[in-house]
């Protein structure tokens, strides 16, 4: 796993190296089954027309779940309103959203799009948001005053470290391809190449589309068909991040505030965060769709990951008040330690989570990489406020 020890907040690469790890090559043979079962579910039967399943999670309200992709997609929420549709989150690309947008036409609705959230400023939430505004129609961006501000300083960074990764990723997996001996192989590491160079072509014409409609607390959209309350709870995985509420339908679409993966805190808040979860767990809901992994249809999951947050939160700070160095927490905390992966199976329901939803293609397996990067953006973010 690569680390960025003199990275900081405005240069930090978020999901994408982190995803990566960096050393394709040389991978084990267990993470090589992985990414052979990852490939094989994204190319099941319609996968190569649909990059998301769309789940009915309750009456007009709709889960699309990111397909395995090498850049990786987010999940939408996708709430259908009496004239119109509310989708939360617009993936890593403006093709994606398009294909989703498609998707939404042909197996939802076809009543238009007519506002676009985002979660938070995050480029796999977020560079899809022009395909939105492609159609011509009138199509609104919501989100907070926060996240608008993120995107206008950070988003085109955050490009081009998404960009700047993607030649030695090429590299990688053609060092694999070249090491392949069945046909199975051979396609899916073609197909992998062609994901990544399709990305660079793309994304070198990429046009940022700021929000249109920002607030500081909340902003609530009323329908006959059930009001959508767009809520900020407090820092948590950014300083940003909203909530979209149904509350006629008890659905919460959370961003990556809560998902079905160990979090990402490279630009989060660890004190806090816990406590955000709190908050969205005291509103009046029966499902969740997270940003990223299955959706949840009680409030289990959610607890899980807002005690592991705390819990890992209090070692580090242990550890670092005691003056241990960064490597030493990431060799002693690990998942048979931490003692809220052990409980109930949160440890299991993640990393299957990861190995199901997301392409890994670094050298131990994706819940230990994203271990060693929590402990490590815990120790860098411990004293954000």
């Amino acid at each position: 796993m690569h680390h960025h020890a003199h990275a900081h907040a405005h240069t930090r690469r978020d999901f994408f190296s982190r995803a990566f790890g960096g050393a394709l090559a040389g991978a084990s043979i267990v993470e090589e089954a992985f990414v052979r079962a990852t490939w094989a579910r994204a190319q099941a039967p319609g996968a190569s027309a649909n990059l998301f399943n769309i789940e009915k999670v309750a009456d007009g309200v709709y889960a699309a779940l990111a397909r395995p992709q090498a850049l990786t997609n987010c999940n939408a929420a996708i709430f259908v309103n009496s004239r119109d549709v509310l989708v939360v989150d617009a993936h890593s690309k403006p093709s994606a959203a398009a294909s989703l947008i498609a998707q939404i036409k042909k197996d939802v609705t076809t009543k238009p799009v007519r506002y676009l959230v985002n979660s938070h400023f995050h480029w796999d939430h977020s560079q899809g948001d022009a395909a939105y505004k492609a159609g011509g129609a009138k199509v609104d961006i919501i989100a907070s005053d926060e996240t608008k501000k993120l995107m206008t300083q950070l988003s085109r960074n955050r490009l081009q470290e998404s960009l700047d990764g993607v030649p030695k990723m090429i590299d990688d997996v053609q060092a694999r391809l070249s090491k392949a001996t069945s046909a199975a192989d051979k396609e899916r590491y073609n197909d992998l190449i062609r994901q990544l160079k399709a990305y660079q072509v793309e994304m070198k014409s990429f046009t940022l589309e700021l929000p249109t409609i920002t607030f500081a607390k909340s902003h609530v959209i009323k329908d006959p068909a059930g009001d959508l309350q767009i809520e900020f709870h407090g820092r948590a995985h950014t300083s940003g991040d909203v909530a979209v509420f149904s509350p006629q339908k008890r659905v919460i679409a959370s961003g990556d505030v809560i998902i079905g993966f160990l979090p990402n805190i490279n630009d989060g808040y660890p004190r806090p965060w816990p406590a955000t979860i709190g908050s969205i767990g005291q509103l009046a809901f029966d499902h969740i769709i997270p940003g990223h992994g299955p959706v949840h249809h009680d409030r289990a999951r959610m607890t899980q990951m807002r005690n592991y947050i705390e819990e890992l939160t209090g070692l580090v700070e242990a550890g670092k008040k005691a003056g241990k160095p960064l490597a030493e927490l990431q060799k002693t905390l690990t998942m048979t330690s931490v003692k809220t992966l052990q409980a109930n199976g949160y440890g299991n329901y993640v990393a299957d989570n990861l190995n199901n939803f997301t392409v890994y293609l670094g050298q131990k397996t994706a819940v230990e990489d994203r271990l060693a990067a929590n402990i490590e953006a815990i120790f860098k973010n411990l004293d954000r406020a």
